[in-house]
C-alpha cells in the first residue's frame, strides 16, 4: 500500500509539474472557440482580415456613409442652382382682329423681355452656395473620422472578446488537470470524494464562463461583420479579425494634441466654414435689396384696313427700361435678419465645439494614461507573481502542505488576474483610439 502511494505521488508530481508548464507557456495557442449554432460557418472556414483592411473595406461600402456622400451631392445641386439666371421670357400675340369684317386691320405683335440682376447677386449667390458645399465636405470628413474609430472600435472588441476566451479556456484546462489529479489521488485514497466533487464543481463554473465567452466572440464578430454593408458578412463571409492587442504604450503632449485637433478636427473646420458660409449670406442679404433691371423690346406689326380703316400696313420696333422697387424688403429685412442671427449662431457653435474639442482630448488624455498605469501593474510584475503563488500552491498541495481550498483560491485568483489582464490590454487599445479620435491624428495598427 505504501509503495503504491509513493508511485501515485510521484506520478502526481509528474503531472502537475509538466502540466502547470504547458498551462503557463506563453507560446499556447489560443483555443479556436466553439462556433455558435446560429453560425453558418466554423470559424477556420471563415475569412481573416487585417486591420487596416477592414477599416478600408468599412469605410468603402458603409451604407450610412453613402447616406453623408449623398448630402455632398445635395450641396453640389445647390452651387449648380445658385449659377442660375433668371429666365428670358418672350410675347407673341395677335392683339386686335376683326371678327366683324368690317376692314380693321389686324395687329401682330412680339416682345422680348431680358432681366438683369444688379449688384452681383448671380457671383454671391455662387459664392454663398460653395461656402456649404465646403461646410457639407467637412461634414462628411467628420463622418469619416467617426466611422473610422466606430469600426477600429468594433475590430478591438472582436479581438478582446478572444483574448478572454482564450484566458478562460486557459483557467479551465488548469481546472482539468486539477480535477486529474484528484480523481487519481482519491482513486489511491489520499482524498476524499468531497474534494474531488469540490474540484469538479469549479472546473463546471469555469466551463460556463468559456461558452459564455464563446458567444460573446460570436456577437463580437457580428458587429465587425455588419459595418461592412452586405447580408453575406454576417452568414458565411463574416470576417476573423487578424491582429494582436499586445501593442507598445505611447507618449503623448497634451497641450500639442489639443493644438492640432483645434486646428484640424473636421467638426471644428465645418464650424468656421459655418461662419463663413454666414458672412457669405450676409453680403448676398444685402445685395438682394439692390433693384434689377429689366429690358424690354418688342415689334409690332399692323395689316392693311379697309372701308374706314383703310391704312396703310406699319411696322414699329418699341424698347423700355424698367426698376422694380424692392419697398417692401427694404421696410422687412427678414433675409438679412436671418442671415445675421445664422452669423452669430455660427460663430457661438465655433466656440461651443471648441470647448468641446478641448475637454474631449484633455479627458481622452487623462484615461489613456490611467491605461497606461493600469497595463503597467500587470506588465510590472502581477502576472509573473500570481504564476508564482499557484506553482507554490500547487507544489505544496501534491505534497500534503496545502489544503485544495488554497490552490482552488490559487488558481481562481490567477484565472482573475489573467482576466484583468486581457481587459487591460482592451482597454488601453480603446483609449489610445479615443485619444487620437479626439485629437484629429490617426496612426494606429493593430
Amino acid at each position: 500500500m505504501i509503495r503504491s502511494r509513493q508511485i501515485a505521488v510521484s506520478f502526481l508530481t509528474f503531472l502537475l509539474s509538466a502540466n502547470f508548464a504547458a498551462a503557463q507557456s506563453p507560446s499556447q495557442n489560443p483555443e479556436t472557440p466553439a462556433t455558435p449554432a446560429a453560425s453558418t460557418a466554423p470559424e477556420d472556414q471563415r475569412p481573416h482580415i487585417a486591420f487596416n483592411a477592414y477599416v478600408t473595406e468599412v469605410l468603402r461600402a458603409n451604407l450610412d456613409l453613402s447616406v453623408q456622400r449623398a448630402n455632398i451631392a445635395i450641396s453640389k445641386a445647390g452651387v449648380t442652382t445658385a449659377s442660375v439666371t433668371p429666365d428670358w421670357s418672350v410675347d407673341v400675340g395677335l392683339p386686335t382682329v376683326d371678327l366683324a369684317n368690317q376692314g380693321n386691320p389686324t395687329n401682330f405683335s412680339t416682345g422680348l423681355n431680358i432681366p438683369i440682376e444688379l449688384g452681383g447677386k448671380r457671383a454671391r449667390r455662387v459664392r454663398a452656395a460653395k461656402a456649404d458645399l465646403a461646410t457639407t465636405h467637412s461634414d462628411y470628413d467628420d463622418a469619416v473620422r467617426q466611422l473610422r474609430a466606430e469600426a477600429t472600435a468594433a475590430f478591438l472588441d472582436s479581438l478582446s472578446a478572444r483574448a478572454i476566451l482564450q484566458s478562460k479556456n486557459k483557467s479551465l484546462s488548469q481546472f482539468d488537470r486539477i480535477v486529474s489529479v484528484n480523481q487519481e489521488r482519491q482513486r489511491v485514497g489520499d482524498i476524499g470524494e468531497i474534494e474531488l466533487v469540490q474540484s469538479r464543481v469549479e472546473r463546471d463554473q469555469f466551463k460556463a464562463d468559456v461558452i459564455t465567452a464563446q458567444t460573446d466572440v460570436y456577437s463580437a464578430d457580428l458587429a465587425l461583420g455588419q459595418k461592412l454593408g452586405k447580408s453575406e458578412k454576417l452568414s458565411a463571409q463574416l470576417p476573423v479579425p487578424d491582429g494582436t492587442l499586445e501593442g507598445g504604450v505611447r507618449t503623448f503632449d497634451v497641450n500639442q494634441l489639443v493644438a492640432t485637433a483645434l486646428e484640424l478636427r473636421p467638426d471644428v473646420i465645418s464650424k468656421r466654414r459655418a461662419i463663413q458660409a454666414a458672412d457669405l449670406r450676409i453680403e448676398l442679404a444685402n445685395v438682394n435689396l439692390i433693384p434689377d433691371l429689366s429690358v424690354s423690346g418688342s415689334y409690332s406689326h399692323t395689316g392693311t384696313g379697309t372701308g374706314g380703316f383703310a391704312q396703310p400696313p406699319d411696322n414699329t420696333l418699341g424698347a423700355s427700361l424698367s426698376l422694380n422697387l424692392p419697398v417692401s424688403r427694404l421696410r422687412h429685412r427678414g433675409e438679412l435678419e436671418a442671415a445675421q442671427a445664422t452669423h452669430t449662431q455660427a460663430e457661438l457653435q465655433l466656440r461651443s465645439t471648441q470647448l468641446q474639442v478641448e475637454q474631449e482630448v484633455r479627458d481622452a488624455y487623462s484615461r489613456y494614461q490611467a491605461a497606461v498605469q493600469r497595463l503597467d501593474l500587470y506588465r510590472g510584475g502581477m502576472l509573473k507573481d500570481a504564476d508564482r503563488v499557484l506553482e507554490a500552491r500547487l507544489y505544496a498541495y501534491q505534497r500534503g502542505g496545502a489544503t485544495l481550498l488554497e490552490v482552488i483560491d490559487a488558481q481562481r485568483t490567477s484565472a482573475e488576474v489573467y482576466l484583468a489582464y486581457s481587459q487591460a490590454l482592451s482597454d488601453h487599445a480603446h483609449a489610445l483610439v479615443t485619444l487620437e479620435l479626439a485629437s484629429a491624428i490617426w496612426d494606429v495598427s493593430f
